[in-house]
């Protein structure tokens, strides 16, 4: 064989493990997806603003809560990728963390209730919901990490989808918010059964993780939060920052941003893995495939955003409808700074986190000076997105050497 073949061989199956797991992932996640949208159009329908306001702010804090069960997943996956940890040793894991978010979100549900105006007993349920979600973070990350993409598609469609399919069916049948908050709890406890069962991890246990385990996931979990605002704090920027209606204008524009950002998610979801392993190549592999989707997604939005973005979300949206395609690329840019994100996660480095909130930093002010409009605002974040990226690439790594040496 000549000299490179078994590179290239490795290079093959590694963009073949790629298409293929992120094939599958998207198929999975786009269960919970569909159901999401139903779920936010019959609750727009059937309770009307208010009813449809108390509906989204309760999602909206399930989707702040989430991040503590996506920081449990990489680092189950990140574990069984390098074979730090057997299944059984990380089930206490999500467990654990779990109850206590659980338990801390239950303390304040009643001050939450009253600063939103929300009904407690909903507020209650959804802070339940989160033992079952983050305990199931361990059976996705371990099937995650194994490359085992079947099995996990099959897992996010059974968690997102019995979960929203139940809290619709109670906004069917009771046309109430509690109704649909305790749907949904019920369905998070049955796919907890379920999805535990597909990854054959998550049994209940009362051992306690250990340090280094810990240790790593509140590190991730501070990485991802940084990360969230990063990508969600522009629409609060726009309202606080520019007259009602362009901060109208950018939130249109920002529904265009987040379909751009999590269309790839089943690309970083099928390469941390990958990343985990420090396969030669893996980062490159996804960012390849990251930007291709990117390029396809930004010309569809220059040649159909002005038709159709008007009948979609309003006539009144020019901003939107006229720059579709740069909405849509700060989506695409966003995406790829989360990638590479993920592959300093993926090394354990503990510069990452300061990498976003540096980020974060840099939109805040250049948005207060020069990201005044809809249009500029949406530059910034192009601009931000960039550098993150170039950021993530150069910037020396930091390792965290809280762990055995076989965890390297």
């Amino acid at each position: 064989m000549a000299p490179g073949a078994p590179t290239d061989d490795r290079g093959r199956s590694g963009r073949r493990s790629l298409l293929t797991g992120s094939t599958l992932v998207a198929l999975g996640l786009a269960v919970g997806q569909t159901l999401g949208y139903v779920l936010s159009v019959a609750g727009a329908r059937l309770l009307g603003p208010s009813g449809y306001g108390e509906l989204s702010a309760l999602l909206g804090l399930l989707l702040i809560g989430n991040v503590v069960a996506l920081a449990v997943q990489t680092v189950a996956s990140r574990r069984t990728s390098v074979g730090v940890d057997s299944p059984a040793a990380l089930d206490p894991l999500g467990l654990r963390f779990g109850a206590v978010e659980a338990g801390a979100a239950l303390l304040v549900a009643p001050v939450i209730a009253a600063v939103l105006h929300l009904d407690v007993v909903a507020v209650a349920a959804v802070a339940l919901v989160l033992l079952p979600v983050t305990a199931s973070g361990v059976a996705l990350g371990v099937v995650q990490g194994a490359r085992r993409f079947a099995p996990l598609a099959a897992q996010y469609a059974v968690l997102t989808g019995v979960r929203t399919g139940l809290a619709l069916l109670a906004l069917l049948v009771r046309h109430d918010v509690r109704a649909a908050a305790l749907g949904m709890l019920v369905g998070s406890v049955v796919a907890w059964w379920v999805v535990t069962g597909l990854g054959g991890v998550g049994r209940l246990t009362a051992v306690a993780p250990s340090r280094a385990m810990s240790r790593e996931t509140l590190h991730v979990a501070h990485a991802l939060l940084a990360m969230f605002t990063f990508t969600s704090f522009d629409v609060l920027l726009a309202r606080a920052l520019q007259p009602a209606e362009q901060a109208g204008q950018y939130a249109a524009g920002a529904i265009l941003v987040k379909i751009a950002f999590w269309l790839p998610q089943a690309v970083v979801v099928a390469a941390f893995p990958q990343m985990s392993a420090r396969e030669p190549g893996a980062l490159p592999r996804a960012a390849r495939l990251v930007a291709s989707l990117g390029v396809l997604m930004v010309l569809g939005a220059v040649l159909l955003g002005p038709a159709v973005v008007p009948p979609v979300l309003g006539e009144g949206y020019d901003v939107a409808a006229n720059h579709a395609w740069l909405f849509v690329l700060v989506g695409v840019l966003e995406s790829l700074a989360y990638l590479v994100v993920f592959d300093r996660l993926a090394s354990r480095d503990r510069n990452a986190v300061w990498l976003v909130w540096g980020a974060v930093a840099l939109v805040a002010v250049l948005a207060a000076g020069i990201g005044r409009g809809p249009v500029a605002l949406a530059w910034v974040l192009v601009l931000a997105s960039v550098l993150l990226c170039a950021a993530g690439v150069v910037v020396p790594r930091r390792a965290d050497t809280d762990q055995a040496p076989v965890d390297v």
